[in-house]
């Protein structure tokens, strides 16, 4: 059994935690009810401010200079923590595609934010996904309805992906680009959202309408762990805590029923639980070398 911390986050689409390492934080959005929200480790507290952006919002990146970049449907945005400001950052997309691609999933690597596009109404295989470096944009692959993760192990030089709509967990060679799909879900399992890696040989999978999170053995491909969560549709998993060794899980009130919600009464809430794994540090974004 796994004991957890739930946090009233009421998000309808909470998604993209990171850890902040420098304040012992927590960051993360609400994709549909415009919000950046933080959650301090050292006192439990939480605090959300509404964000005067379109939805949905995609992802949150932070920047070692203390502020922000968020994705949302009309591009990537600078945010201001201490002057609570909004300004425009960039947009990769190209002109024919503002009106039914948007912002999905992303993460750090060193000097790379990678970022991941998504068709508006998750119906045509259009989205994709790539890193931006000096402002330009690198694509990895395409083909897919929503873009989730991707999780990174620079040192073995492999990227995990999550195809939520074909139920699949794909394992790239950063070197060669091959794409090997190391998972199939079955539908009972619901759909692999969110994604993280610990430091042995471990992807924590998110299960959007599983009510859980797994871990797949990425030495077997097979699944180790299994953590069941009074929420159904889990969204997030990252890393968190001085030692890495917590998870913090996102989940969302949306496409959640009322006979649903008497099972499942914490949706939309947070969860810290402590693992006996330890995960990879993410680092921030340097924005002079992006």
């Amino acid at each position: 059994m796994f004991d957890f911390d739930i946090i009233n986050s009421n998000t309808l689409l909470g998604e993209s935690g990171f850890y902040l390492h420098k304040t012992n934080e927590i960051v993360f959005l609400d994709l549909l009810q415009p919000s950046i929200i933080f959650y301090s480790i050292d006192n439990g507290t939480l605090t959300k401010e509404k964000l005067s952006l379109p939805k949905p919002l995609g992802n949150i990146y932070p920047l070692e200079n203390g502020k922000f970049i968020i994705s949302c449907f009309n591009g990537m945005h600078i945010y201001d923590r201490n002057k609570k400001s909004l300004k425009h950052y960039f947009d990769l997309r190209q002109k024919t595609e503002l009106k039914d691609i948007s912002y999905n999933d992303g993460t750090i690597s060193r000097n790379k934010l990678w970022v991941g596009l998504c068709h508006i109404k998750e119906t045509k295989d259009l989205g994709y996904f790539g890193y931006i470096k000096n402002k330009k944009f690198i694509e990895i692959d395409r083909g897919f309805k929503v873009s989730n993760g991707p999780a990174i192990n620079e040192k073995l030089k492999k990227l995990y992906f999550s195809d939520s709509f074909n139920s699949s967990i794909y394992e790239y060679n950063l070197k060669t680009l091959k794409r090997k799909n190391i998972f199939k879900f079955n539908k009972k399992q619901g759909f692999p959202d969110g994604i993280a890696l610990d430091n042995q040989n471990g992807l924590w999978v998110a299960h959007w309408a599983g009510g859980k999170v797994s871990r797949i053995n990425l030495k077997t491909y097979k699944i180790d762990q299994q953590i069941k969560l009074p929420a159904l549709n889990i969204t997030s998993v990252t890393f968190v805590g001085k030692k890495l060794n917590h998870l913090f899980i996102t989940s969302a009130k949306l496409e959640t029923s009322k006979t649903q919600l008497e099972i499942y009464k914490h949706a939309g809430s947070s969860f810290i639980i402590k693992t006996g794994f330890t995960g990879l540090k993410i680092p921030y974004g340097n924005i002079k070398k992006i």
